[in-house]
């Protein structure tokens, strides 16, 4: 895990990823699944690449 190598089309992807799930949390009165957003948010914002 590297911090601040992801390319800016996957910290994009993950950041719409992550407003899907807070849209439908929120939409379906589902506010533990919102939490599942918060690492997304955070692997985003530090554009962490995994693998090699």
């Amino acid at each position: 895990m590297q911090l601040f190598q992801a390319s800016i089309k996957t910290v994009i992807l993950r950041y719409y990823l992550m407003m899907g799930i807070v849209f439908i949390a929120l939409f379906g009165h589902l506010p533990l699944l919102a939490l599942l957003a918060a690492p997304l948010l955070l692997s985003a914002l530090l554009g962490v690449k995994f693998g090699n």
